[in-house]
């Protein structure tokens, strides 16, 4: 068909066509007329007619594509040139982030117990410090250490934090000094960070230590990892995440050396929340000074709790031998740390609270309210005790004939042979509380269970029951049993603290307080975070009626006024004691631990003294008069 149309156009058009082509159209219009004409395309002229559209559009494409390159390429080069060549020369964003201070703890006044110092540490980013091979060796003599030792710093640190601790503790001069000859040395930095210094030493155990933040510490608060310390002990470990300040955080800019070109964001570190705690600063030096003279005395340990009877506020609580919790705080060797762990003194325990004892007749007004209360006796009830008892082949024996006694008198002179009757039965008590009962008066006034007091570490003592006796020694209880754990012998043991604390229900008509040490937490704008004193945390049970109370009371009156401890307190003595006194055997060797609890002013009690001093002796000759001299000390600068 092509050929045709070829051959068709090259013959001479007819003159008459010519004539008529004006008049009837154009050529096409005659050849239509012919039957070898036809306007359908071949298919190869549809493949070429498709080519040539498909090609133009891909070159209007790439067209288009060079333009936009062209134009990108432009703007790169020329406005953001300048940028891109700062990029490449390996500028980046950073965060550096500083520790903050720890909040400060008061005394109940307002007066600081414990402050922060500032100190300095010369650290290097993690990111640095993994490839130590590439660091110029030339920074460990300026820094003053020997490449083995800084690579050994760097293997044994913390893979989770940004930084690894080169040097620690310098002092403000050396770290202006590191400062300026490290700037050309990628990674190294200065940070600042706070140890504590603690005003009163006696107060170590109450106040605690802070130590370097561990895994558990920082999986627990993650911002113990840039504050690096946490509280260890005391209150620096119950209250650590108040007192735990809001880290700073700077955002800059800085090159590949991690030289600083320019600060994009700052917030500087905010101190902790503040603890005002219910310890009078003053009584605890006078007290702990009294302690501690004595325990030196006698080269033996000793403990003193004083609390607010009114509301359970621990006034003063020291455990001797202390330790120098500054010191443990800004760092110690591990040579020193095992030393103060192997002491046979246990320097670190809180005796107030950890310590468990035979409480010995210290616990005789807790077992007669118990007995009053459940009707095992009345306070009218007197009888003659003779110096010792027998039953069956055993003989219980008391330290002196006492004669016609009632309950009051048998707190006062300290009476074994009633308090067995009340305990297992004798003579006109027929039948004493029993086991069951002296195990449910004791747990009516906390024994057997942490008193719940704002400190780590407490212990619970022990109430021996014959299920337990049965279960530990396959052996049954006997009535021994029973009478030695009515005078404080025996398997039961006690901490300080819940003496103090029963104690203070005595004095308060039979309101049992939880103990605390915090009053209130204040934040760094010095809003009132929490008030213990107001949230129900200081809120009182009722354990025993008053009629039952107000009799133990009276013994207890009596014990200063004519009983154990009269040689003690003169009779023109110008506050009104009550108190107890207490000698537990302990060990083989017959030592004794001397005990002396008791509360003052008698009508109005406001102070609760409880006192201890292992292997001391006799209770009304050792601990007591460290009471007395405290109770004198109260009167004159405490009651005018």
């Amino acid at each position: 068909m092509a050929e045709l149309r070829k051959k068709h156009s090259d013959s001479k058009i007819p003159p008459e066509i010519k004539q008529i082509n004006g008049k009837i159209g154009k050529i096409s219009d005659y050849l239509m007329m012919h039957e070898y004409y036809t306007d359908k395309p071949t298919g190869e002229e549809i493949f070429a007619r498709r080519s040539i559209k498909s090609l133009g559009i891909s070159v209007f494409i790439s067209i288009a594509i060079a333009i936009a390159l062209i134009f990108k390429l432009f703007i790169l080069q020329v406005e953001q040139g300048y940028l891109n060549l700062k990029l490449a020369e390996g500028n980046r964003l950073k965060v550096f982030s500083s520790a903050a201070p720890r909040g400060i703890i008061y005394d109940y006044s307002g007066k600081q117990l414990v402050e922060n110092e500032p100190s300095y540490q010369l650290t290097l980013d993690s990111s640095v410090a993994k490839n130590i091979s590439k660091i110029n060796q030339d920074v460990w003599k300026i820094i003053g250490i020997d490449k083995g030792e800084a690579e050994k710093i760097i293997d044994n640190r913390d893979k989770s934090a940004e930084f690894v601790v080169i040097k620690d503790k310098i002092s403000r001069e050396d770290a202006l000094l590191y400062k300026s000859r490290l700037v050309d040395f990628e990674g190294f930095e200065i940070r600042p960070f706070y140890t504590r210094d603690y005003i009163e030493t006696s107060l170590s155990h109450v106040l605690g230590y802070i130590g370097k933040s561990t895994e558990d510490d920082i999986r627990k608060n993650q911002i113990c990892s840039v504050n690096e310390y946490s509280g260890k002990s005391g209150l620096e470990t119950s209250y650590d995440d108040y007192l735990q300040g809001k880290p700073g955080e700077k955002k800059a800019e800085v090159n590949v050396a991690g030289q600083t070109l320019r600060i994009l964001s700052s917030e500087e570190p905010s101190v902790g929340d503040s603890l005002y705690t219910s310890i009078d600063l003053d009584l605890q030096k006078v007290a702990a000074q009294a302690l501690e003279s004595k325990a030196n005395e006698l080269h033996t340990k000793a403990t003193l709790i004083a609390l607010d009877p009114r509301n359970g506020a621990v006034r003063a609580m020291a455990s001797y031998p202390y330790y120098d919790n500054t010191k443990m705080s800004s760092g110690i060797t591990q040579d020193e740390y095992n030393a103060i762990i192997s002491d046979s003194n246990s320097p670190l325990m809180n005796r107030a609270i950890s310590g468990e004892y035979p409480p010995g007749s210290s616990i005789k007004p807790f077992i007669a309210t118990a007995a009053l209360e459940d009707k095992v006796v009345d306070a009218s009830l007197s009888f003659d005790t003779p110096p010792e008892i027998q039953i069956g082949q055993w003989r219980f024996p008391d330290w002196k004939d006492h004669g016609n006694t009632d309950i009051k008198r048998a707190i006062a002179e300290s009476n074994n042979i009633f308090f067995y009757a009340l305990g297992g039965g004798w003579g006109p008590i027929k039948n004493g509380l029993g086991p069951d009962g002296l195990r449910k008066g004791l747990e009516k006034f906390g024994y057997g269970a942490d008193t719940g007091i704002d400190l780590s570490a407490e212990k619970a003592g022990f109430i021996p029951t014959p299920e337990w006796k049965k279960k530990t020694t396959g052996e049954s209880w006997f009535i021994g049993n029973t009478y030695n754990m009515s005078i404080g012998q025996g398997d039961l043991l006690v901490t300080p603290l819940q003496i103090a604390n029963a104690t203070a229900a005595i004095a308060e008509n039979g309101n049992l307080f939880k103990p605390r040490l915090v009053e209130k937490i204040v934040n760094t704008n010095g809003e009132l975070e929490r008030d213990f004193t107001k949230d129900g945390s200081s809120t009182s049970q009722k354990i025993f009626s008053d009629e039952s109370v107000n009799t133990v009371k009276e013994g207890m009156r009596m014990t200063i006024t004519q009983g154990s401890a009269k040689s003690i307190f003169p009779a023109d003595f110008p506050i009104a004691v009550a108190g107890k006194t207490g000698t537990a055997q302990f060990g083989n060797e017959g030592k004794t631990h001397a005990w002396f609890t008791s509360f003052a002013p008698y009508d109005n009690p406001q102070l609760v003294l409880t006192i201890l001093v292992e292997g001391g002796g006799e209770g009304y000759d050792i601990a007591a008069p460290i009471a007395r001299d405290i109770y004198l000390w109260y009167q004159e600068n405490r009651m005018k």
